[in-house]
Formats: C-alpha cells, structure tokens, sequence
C-alpha cells in the first residue's frame, strides 16, 4: 500500500509568488523494483499562494535529468523553477501547481512507462502521484486544466502518458520528443554493440559496468548509456532488470522480433494506435529545433502530419537551434499555457 504526505523542505531560495513544497510518496509499485533503485520518492512543487482550484503542469525530466534537479541554484542565473515564477509576474507562465516528478533509474531514467528490467514507473505516476495530488491539493477537476510536459524523454513521456490516459491529461506540450527510433537511436545502439558483445549479452553485465564507473570512462559513454537505458525500457528479458539489444552481434543485423518490441514504443508507431484518444486532448504543442543531434526533428514533422490527416489541432513550432536549446525552449511552453487558459 503506498503512502504520500506533503513536506516543507530544505531550500536555498525563496519564490515572490509560489511556494515551495515536496509530495513524498512511498510507492508500492516501485518498492520492488529490480534496480534496487529508491522507491520512497520526492516530488518538488511549486504551489500557487492563492486559494485553488488550480490548473495542474505535470513536469517530466529529460534522460540522465529529473524534474526536481530544476530546483537546484545556479550561479549568477535563475534556474527553471525562479524563471516560472518570474515569468508568472509578467502574465507569462499560468499560476498553477507545478509537480516536478521524480522518475530518475540507475540506467538515466523511466521513459514514464512501465518495464520489467526498471521498474513501474507508469502505474507509480498514475496511480500514486496524481491521487496524491488531489488528496493533498485544491487541484481542477476539468482536465483542459491539467498538463504534461516535458523535453528529450520528457517530451516523450508527455506524448504517450497524455495519449495513453486521455480521462487525465487535457493538455499535452513536447519538447523534442524521443520518437523515430530508425533515425535517433539506432546510431547509438550500434556504438554500443560492440560492448554488447563483451558483455556477452548481458544487460545486468551493462549495469555493473555502469555502477563501478567503467562505463562512464568510455568517450562515447553517453550514447552506451542511451543504448543501453532505452533497451532497459523498451525490451526487458525476465523480471530481474536484464534486456535485449535488438542487434546481431556478429553481422549487425536487426533480430526482427526485438527491433519490432522496441518500435511497438515509438511514438510514430503508438500514436497512431491512439488517435481516438488524441482526439480528447483539447490543445496540443509540439517544439523542436531544426538541427536537432539526435534528427528528432523528423520525428516531430512525422507526428505533427500524422495530427494533421487526422485533423487533430495543434501548435508546432521549429525553431533555429539543436537539442541542447531545449533549456530555453521551456518558457515558450509557459507563455503558451498562460494564453490557453486565459481563452
């Protein structure tokens, strides 16, 4: 049985117009997950100081990221967390509690789906901390008021949470969503094949690599990581947090069976599946830059056509930068929100 209560915590800051507050959860559906990872988790909120109902925006964090590490201090800059609020004085971020999830893993992070080899993290957010939520908060009832968003993984994990659960989430907003597995991630599976190999199959092999810090002295250790962590989501073996690679490791070849498992996950393969399900969401925003690292710009054209022949409304903007401007791609979310809840 899980259990949830909210917690002032420990903050180096203050905010003009929220405050800040953590919904602790001691989850029953991570408790026994086969990484050993945490299973008590903090989620950090920002909570409007005025009387709710309030719109909700569900946070989700990017691969190796967490929400909550928005609320860490930087030098000589406000961090996410200070920018809302500021942005909230200029009539540019609604005023809305802000859930920050905590879905970090030891492979970098959850994709927000359930799997056998990291844990359920689907069933965690939904069927724990979004009653948390409403138990502890003055939440909206009306689900044009309650957003998930996010960028990388995040933007992924906006995609198939809002698609796959319609009755909850009203409003999607994705910021360079993982998706087109042929162009963003197969380049990373095969720098990872050949450690694959070395490992002789064993993705458990893969984490102790990674929890000893052999992995990381790699130089392309980032992309092993992803390899390694998306297989983890996408293709568990067993209940014991092993996983498949989709690839030969003699000739390279895709194992056809695995390759489908993994694109059974990819948005351009759900999405479709889900578009009675899009349907109910009443505002969509797709975001991506032009030059995108990881060619996840393709992906989100591919998503916005397939909203678009199934005439399903939606703001896409692309602007001119790579996957590392998502940072500053967030306000644009906010300002978007603030607009859409003031119709």
């Amino acid at each position: 049985m899980n259990t949830s209560e909210i917690q002032n915590n420990l903050r180096a800051y203050e905010l003009e117009h929220f405050q800040i507050a953590t919904l602790k959860v001691e989850s029953a559906h991570l408790k026994n997950n086969p990484l050993r990872d945490p299973f008590i988790r903090f989620n950090p909120l920002m909570v409007p100081k005025s009387k709710g109902p309030w719109p909700v925006v569900m946070v989700l964090g990017g691969f190796t990221g967490n929400a909550p590490f928005y609320f860490n201090a930087k030098f000589n800059e406000q961090n996410a967390v200070q920018a809302i609020d500021q942005a909230f004085a200029r009539g540019e971020a609604p005023e809305a509690l802000y859930v920050f999830v905590d879905a970090l893993t030891s492979w970098g992070g959850s994709q927000f789906l359930n799997s056998a080899a990291t844990g359920n993290y689907e069933d965690y957010i939904m069927q724990e901390v979004i009653p948390a939520l409403r138990k502890h908060h003055p939440v909206s009832s009306d689900l044009r008021e309650w957003c998930v968003t996010g960028g990388s993984s995040g933007g992924y994990g906006a995609l198939h949470l809002a698609s796959k659960y319609p009755d909850t989430f009203g409003v999607i907003a994705a910021i360079a969503p993982d998706s087109f597995f042929e162009a963003s991630l197969i380049s990373d599976l095969y720098q990872a094949l050949p450690l694959w190999e070395k490992y002789k199959e064993s993705g458990l092999k893969a984490l102790e690599e990674l929890r000893n810090g052999k992995l990381v002295k790699n130089r392309n250790w980032h992309s092993l990581l992803n390899a390694f962590g998306m297989a983890a989501c996408y293709s568990p073996k067993g209940h014991h947090g092993d996983f498949h690679l989709p690839l030969d490791v003699t000739t390279g070849e895709k194992i056809d069976s695995l390759w489908q498992e993994f694109l059974r996950h990819d948005p351009l393969h759900f999405l479709p599946q889900r578009i009675e399900a899009l349907k109910k969401i009443s505002a969509i925003y797709l975001d991506v830059g032009s030059k995108d690292n990881f060619h996840l710009q393709y992906g989100a054209r591919q998503i916005s056509r397939l909203l678009k022949n199934a005439k399903i409304e939606h703001d896409y903007v692309e602007f001119d930068g790579n996957h590392f401007d998502i940072g500053e791609r967030r306000p644009e979310v906010w300002k978007w929100l603030s607009t859409l809840w003031r119709q």
